[in-house]
């Protein structure tokens, strides 16, 4: 059974090197790692937070990194973002080493979640499209790598919160689309995005569905083809900052709520149903 994200980049040496492609201003900041680190990013505007990565400004398609140097490639949240598809694959398949493995995070392009995004930030920047199949196929072939585990990602709708703070201090150019929304109060926005993170977990633990769901991490590795395990997702993830956490290690707050380990803030809290944590 595969490891989770945190102990493959744990157990990497001083010697070898992580490559975030796409990675904003740090895909893991809490990871904990004495391995070489490159976070990659095609605006260097998106490094704001103080973390021990190396870093350079550079695009998914054109890695500036040498050929088979990469002992783990991690993609968060960033391969529907990045075109031209084929080429970035190609890279990615270029810069890994003959051993080395690949986490992959994305969004289900059609789930209730992706399409809310979509609605409310006109696209947001999503310009690849996948189902959880055929994003499998693709970095399979194109990176000659096997899929040796994967788990669900449970939405906390955290895109809402992020509006907020548009709607604080609208720009003054926006699409028609925008403004309206920008007619709403920074309460109503709060609101529709905790009647969101109730409803549909209620709804995916009464009617088996998935609508909590907002897409899957995958976990790659250049070995011998063998049956993929799917691991527990988290299912109680922070409303303000977007982290998850296992259930029965989240600090309580009161029957209902739970407290985030990582920003100290409380959030709506739900006991594990299926496969989840």
């Amino acid at each position: 059974m595969p490891a989770d994200i945190y102990d493959w980049i744990a157990q990497l040496k001083s010697d070898q090197w992580v490559l975030d492609v796409g990675s904003g201003p740090g895909s893991f900041p809490r990871a904990e790692f004495s391995c070489r680190w490159l976070a990659l990013d095609d605006d260097a505007r998106a490094f704001t937070t103080k973390v021990r990565y190396s870093r350079v400004a550079g695009k998914g398609h054109q890695l500036p990194v040498r050929d088979g140097s990469i002992d783990l490639l991690i993609c968060h949240h960033s391969l529907e973002h990045l075109a031209p598809l084929d080429e970035t694959l190609a890279e990615m398949a270029r810069v890994l080493k003959p051993g080395g493995k690949c986490y992959i995070s994305v969004p289900n392009g059609y789930s209730l979640c992706d399409a809310i995004y979509r609605l409310v930030y006109l696209g947001g920047g999503h310009v690849n499209r996948f189902r959880k199949d055929e994003v499998i196929r693709l970095v399979e072939q194109r990176l000659n790598v096997r899929l040796v585990g994967w788990h669900k990602l449970y939405s906390s709708f955290v895109y809402l919160r992020k509006l907020m703070a548009l709607l604080d201090a609208p720009h003054p150019v926006l699409p028609r689309r925008m403004r309206i929304i920008g007619w709403f109060s920074r309460s109503a926005a709060g609101f529709a995005q905790r009647t969101l993170y109730v409803g549909t977990r209620l709804l995916d633990r009464w009617w088996r569905t998935d609508l909590s769901v907002y897409g899957w991490a995958f976990f790659f590795e250049r070995i011998p083809a063998q049956p993929a395990v799917e691991q527990s997702g988290y299912l109680n993830v922070c409303l303000y900052c977007g982290t998850g956490q296992a259930a029965a290690s989240a600090t309580r707050s009161g029957w209902l709520s739970c407290r985030c380990r990582n920003c100290d803030r409380t959030y709506p809290y739900f006991r594990p149903f299926r496969n989840t944590l």
